[in-house]
């Protein structure tokens, strides 16, 4: 055979082979499976979005109930902006539903060519990308759309996870516009990185359609793509935990969205913008942008979860102790015993009828009916299910996140003090776990009538804190006693089993060992049952005083609280605290406003710096957003923040004073007096001390003086 024949044969297999791979990138698209009901249902957005992903469409997360008011809201305000431009901004639940909707509404106009250009926006990259993958999932997996929209669907789904096939790929089939026959038409679509570009078929609405995404934190001046240009932006919960806690950073985003979104527009028509949000702060740019006041063109609504509370705001306090001590109650292998809060459950089950009364709530669908193996239901109630957030999330969170009604930001003009920074100061160790170092543990207690609040903190001698450990404990007393004589018998138990498990709690370095129990001292709150914390702390022996704060902050300050510099046999004076003897008890007198002052101080300290404080827990790789155990400390965060300093006009001058943002407190008090209890035990900072205590009578009037011999020492105090 000669070289020509070799040849010869070689080019007829190539063009035979080029005729296969041409023959397998023909994708035969089927005709609309009912094109009368397409077209109707295009006529109407909550058909469209009730048909195509309801029940049957064959995604896993379908829409599974109607519309409430609020989602319609939200679907007429996308629908306005498509129609007419302008801007919306509306604030949403977390987890009603917004960004699902924006998604689902967008596919639909861009499938029926209303919308030709589409960008989302989100506050970062990342999250942008996360909305473009939601949508090329409906494209995909969803059967109804496949049925009706097979110009689109067909196409896309004959890549097999290939994206580059999309290069090569030609089609047959039937027009939707005349019904016509077309045959090898190239499909030219881009299935691939920030944007998809749908397939180009003859006689589709959406033929070339774009929707491509963005973040915040990227550039986004001078977005065009084949000679077009956006006719709509949605903007997706634009804030960070940055631009939610700092004033200027939200300022920088403001700027951002107004200018540079609000330019993508073409010369003959601006571009229709949208912000479907949650309020995470008054400093956040959503908050800006949904107050009429500041943004009126942007048509600013606000939406709450509960929007008119109950008549009996007292049974769903009593239910919420209830149910955080049901929570916080574990066995002997720290598995929590009643997760999902049985009984609880059972009251509000006997008193729903009371509860309910007056209560509205916006989506009555928003709660877990997943059914236990009692076979009750976690929640039977989108009343009962806030109620549940409210205890494990905290007052605040709900506030902002759910009723997007934040309080009041806490001290950004005096302090700077924020639960989100002190989410972000973690250790980078487990709970339990002491760091090294460490010669001292502390504890503090604070008592309520339904539950003690308590922190345990390990602490350097510089003065670096640690908080390895913190929850609450249910008292009792309250439910199972109507006397005084039961309930300062409940406190007295409940105290007292709160000192046991810290002393047998297994808190230790990483090679197994412990701070020895002479470095232990636990303060107990001794405002309110008194006699019955002063009877559990004289039972509990050593390490344990009761401790009672005074100061301006608490509304008193008490005569006999003096910062006095002589040591007598009833009085140890130290720093802006005193140990008093009354009868056979030694109370800890606490300065609060030096040492409330003195707990946000060491928050707001960098954690590569001494006198620091931090908690357990690790931060996410991507440090723009929040890991899940900065997420766990939500509610202590919040209680460290409920009350602040503040400094305003006074009198032509300025003053400052403590003022409370909540009255979820209960750990900030329990932290503060393990403060104290470090401060007793020797534990100072490496720099100096600057807060003042106010001027108080010297002395301690009526002491009786005894021999110097039967005067304790300080030692022998802090070891008790």
């Amino acid at each position: 055979m000669s070289d020509d024949d070799i040849l010869l044969i070689r080019r007829k297999d190539a063009a035979k082979k080029s005729r296969e791979r041409a023959e397998r990138a023909v994708v035969v698209i089927p005709p609309c499976a009912d094109k009368d009901r397409r077209l109707l249902l295009e006529s109407d957005d909550i058909e469209w979005l009730e048909w195509y992903f309801g029940h049957g469409c064959g995604l896993e997360d379908p829409f599974t109930y109607s519309f409430t008011n609020q989602q319609r809201r939200m679907i007429k305000a996308i629908r306005d902006a498509i129609t007419f431009g302008g801007d919306q901004a509306l604030a949403a639940s977390r987890g009603e539903g917004k960004t699902t909707l924006a998604e689902r509404l967008v596919l639909k106009c861009t499938l029926s060519g209303e919308l030709n250009y589409t960008v989302l926006f989100a506050s970062t990259a990342g999250m942008a990308d996360n909305l473009l993958d939601s949508i090329k999932t409906a494209i995909i997996d969803n059967e109804r759309l496949a049925a009706d929209y097979p110009e689109v669907c067909y196409p896309v789904r004959s890549l097999e996870g290939a994206p580059q096939k999309a290069n090569t790929q030609r089609v047959n089939g039937e027009r939707f516009d005349n019904g016509e026959f077309y045959e090898m038409a190239e499909t030219r679509f881009s299935w691939c990185g920030q944007e998809v570009i749908l397939p180009t078929v003859p006689g589709s609405p959406s033929s070339g359609a774009i929707i491509a995404t963005r973040g915040l934190d990227s550039a986004v001046r001078g977005l065009k793509k084949r000679g077009k240009r956006p006719k709509l932006a949605i903007i997706d919960d634009p804030d960070t935990e940055d631009t939610a806690r700092s004033e200027e950073q939200s300022k920088k985003l403001e700027t951002r969205i107004d200018r540079a979104i609000g330019g993508l527009g073409g010369q003959q028509r601006g571009i229709g913008r949208v912000m479907l949000t949650t309020l995470q702060s008054r400093l956040s740019v959503s908050y800006t942008f949904t107050d009429l006041a500041s943004k009126p063109t942007w048509k600013g609504e606000r939406f709450r979860y509960l929007v008119h509370p109950p008549h009996r705001p007292e049974l769903w306090q009593e239910y919420i102790q209830l149910y955080l001590s049901e929570i916080q109650d574990k066995d002997d292998t720290g598995t929590i015993i009643n997760p999902h809060g049985r009984r609880s459950h059972a009251m509000y089950l006997a008193n729903r009828a009371s509860m309910d009364e007056g209560a509205i709530v916006a989506n009555p669908n928003r709660f877990n009916g997943e059914i236990l193996p009692d076979g009750s239901q976690v929640e039977v109630s989108s009343l009962q299910h806030y109620y549940n957030l409210i205890a494990r999330l905290g007052p605040d969170a709900v506030a902002a996140e759910y009723d997007n009604d934040p309080p009041e930001e806490t001290g950004p003009v005096a302090s700077g003090i924020s639960a989100a920074l002190i989410q972000r100061q973690l250790s980078g160790l487990p709970m339990a776990r002491i760091p090294d170092g460490c010669t001292v543990l502390t504890q503090g207690v604070d008592v309520g009538k339904w539950l003690l609040h308590w922190v345990v903190r390990a602490w350097k001698p510089d003065g670096t804190g640690y908080v390895i450990d913190y929850g609450r404990q249910d008292v009792g007393g309250a439910l199972k006693y109507k006397s005084d004589l039961g309930l300062d018998k409940a406190i007295r138990n409940a105290v007292m089993r709160r000192i046991d498990e810290f002393r047998n709690a297994t808190y230790a370095f990483a090679d197994g060992s412990q701070i020895a129990s002479a470095h232990h001292l636990t303060l107990v709150d001794a405002g309110y049952r008194t006699d019955a914390v002063y009877a559990a702390c004289a039972s509990s022996g050593l390490g344990v005083y009761p401790v009672m704060g005074f100061g301006k902050s608490l509304g008193c300050v008490k005569p006999s609280f003096t910062n006095a510099k002589h040591r007598t046999a009833v009085v140890i004076p130290g720093d802006n605290w005193k140990l008093a003897k009354n009868g056979n008890i030694w109370l800890c007198e606490a300065y609060a406003d030096h040492w409330k002052a003195w707990e946000h101080d060491r928050w707001m300290t960098s954690t590569d710096k001494p006198g620091c404080l931090s908690m357990w827990g690790e931060h996410d790789e991507d440090r723009t957003r929040m890991s899940p155990d900065e997420r766990s400390h939500t509610s202590y965060a919040h209680h460290i923040c409920a009350e602040v300093e503040v400094e305003e006009p006074f009198k032509g001058g300025l003053r400052r004073r403590w003022k409370p943002v909540s009255k979820e407190n209960h750990w900030l008090d329990a932290s503060y007096y393990s403060d104290v209890a470090a401060s007793i035990k020797g534990i100072r900072l490496t720099g100096p001390v600057t807060a003042k205590i106010p001027q108080a009578i010297p002395g301690v009037q009526g002491s009786k003086r005894t021999r110097p011999e039967d005067r304790p020492s300080l030692a022998d105090l802090a070891s008790r």
